[in-house]
């Protein structure tokens, strides 16, 4: 064999040698992808990073106005799984939104222009852009994301329209034992019927056009500010609605009118509160494997840590019993807290919370309105959702805890 037949047989030896190693690694680099889902599911987290991965088979309602099947989103589940298969390099919200804010200025002006055609973000002639499609559902993941109520497992409905009408449970059935030929015993009405109306929740965000301009962040605080701050205005509505123009709101989880309640706690020396609040529900034909998260402000937080164990010089924290450790602990300053001293919590099965919203996200650019008297524009974001009780004997507020 010549010295150029050797060459080229060491040659193909370490092609298939690096051939081998590139497979192995790849491989690898698609068992580790899968390991991070399943993390990421098991963590209650929604996967948005990626639309095209594979989520849990979501529930449906049947819709008996439009005649068509509704998805039933948990919190693992992302809207964006729902819409058609992304381009992997879909922009962010906060780039978009710095597009939209530079406009002509921004140095990928002629880029963003062509993504959000391609994307279905249309302008108005008022200045406004609506954001549907992939995009708005990205968006809407987000907001569920920094929701407390989607956290503790309310479940979400993309509406298609302005209404969307469920049943619920009013009583639970009447049952009772037969006798041959007697006259069957009637009871109560079971089911009712509660109306999803969306309601538009507003986000102005001013910001001067220096800063708009320069700072290299911008679209990261964008989105961070606009979506966050929605969605604690969203989850205060959805636990308390609004005490101003009230009728514009959810009614929120404190105003259901057949919750359970353990009132004037006081100012706890035990988690038995907690363990009321458990009775209750259980005894509403709850089952205590579905009680999920105690929501409530950090005050109560801060109240309870500092419990010791009562005996005396024993700075040990308070035990708590098993059933109350085994319940997440979600904390959270869209919840109730009066003149600083006085909070009010929830337990639920909170799969009977159902999160309406329209799947359209709009976007306006006040530039006008600011930008003559302080050299600023603004951002007013909007979207249309609202909250229902499926069954509101599943929900045990915790009133008037001394903090």
């Amino acid at each position: 064999m010549s010295n150029v037949d050797e060459v080229v047989d060491l040659i193909e030896e370490k092609s298939r040698e690096a051939k081998a190693r590139f497979e192995k690694t790849e491989a690898r680099f698609k068992e580790l992808e899968k390991d991070i889902n399943e993390i990421e599911k098991k963590a209650g987290r929604p996967n948005f990073g990626d639309a095209t991965a594979p989520t849990a088979k979501h529930e449906t309602f049947f819709d008996v106005k439009t005649k068509r099947s509704v998805p039933v989103l948990s919190h693992a589940q992302s809207l964006k799984s729902l819409e058609e298969k992304s381009s992997a390099d879909t922009p962010s919200i906060g780039r978009l939104l710095r597009g939209i804010v530079l406009g002509s200025r921004a140095d990928d002006a002629n880029e963003l222009s062509e993504e959000r055609k391609s994307l279905g973000i249309s302008s108005d002639v008022s200045g406004g852009y609506a954001v549907s499609g992939g995009l708005s559902a990205q968006w809407i993941d987000t907001l569920r994301a920094s929701m407390v109520l989607s956290r503790a497992g309310c479940r979400t409905i993309p509406m298609d329209t302005g209404t969307l009408s469920l049943a619920r449970i009013i009583d639970d059935p009447t049952i009772s034992f037969h006798a041959e030929n007697a006259t069957l015993g009637t009871g109560d009405p079971t089911f009712g019927a509660v109306n999803l109306s969306a309601k538009t929740v507003v986000c102005l965000v001013r910001l001067s056009l220096e800063l708009s301009q320069d700072s290299a962040n911008i679209q990261q605080i964008l989105e961070s500010t606009i979506t966050q701050t929605m969605a604690a205005a969203i989850d205060r509505a959805g636990l308390v609605g609004t005490s101003t123009d009230a009728a514009l709101a959810p009614g929120g989880v404190f105003n259901l009118a057949d919750r359970n309640t353990v009132t004037s706690v006081g100012s706890p020396t035990s988690w038995d509160f907690l363990v009321d609040g458990v009775y209750e529900l259980a005894a509403d034909n709850v089952d205590m494997a579905n009680i999920g998260a105690f929501v409530a402000h950090p005050a109560v937080w801060k109240k309870m840590r500092k419990l010791k164990s009562g005996i005396t010089n024993d700075n040990t924290p308070l035990t708590m019993p098993a059933e109350i450790a085994a319940l997440p602990k979600l904390w959270t300053t869209s919840a109730p807290l009066t003149g600083g001293t006085t909070c009010s919590g929830i337990i639920a099965d909170w799969r009977d919370l159902i999160f309406g919203v329209r799947k359209d996200i709009n976007v306006r650019i006040l530039s006008e309105a600011f930008m003559g008297s302080n050299l600023q524009v603004a951002i007013l974001a909007y979207a249309r959702i609202d909250f229902a009780a499926t069954r509101q004997q599943s929900f045990c507020t915790l009133e008037g805890i001394t903090v």
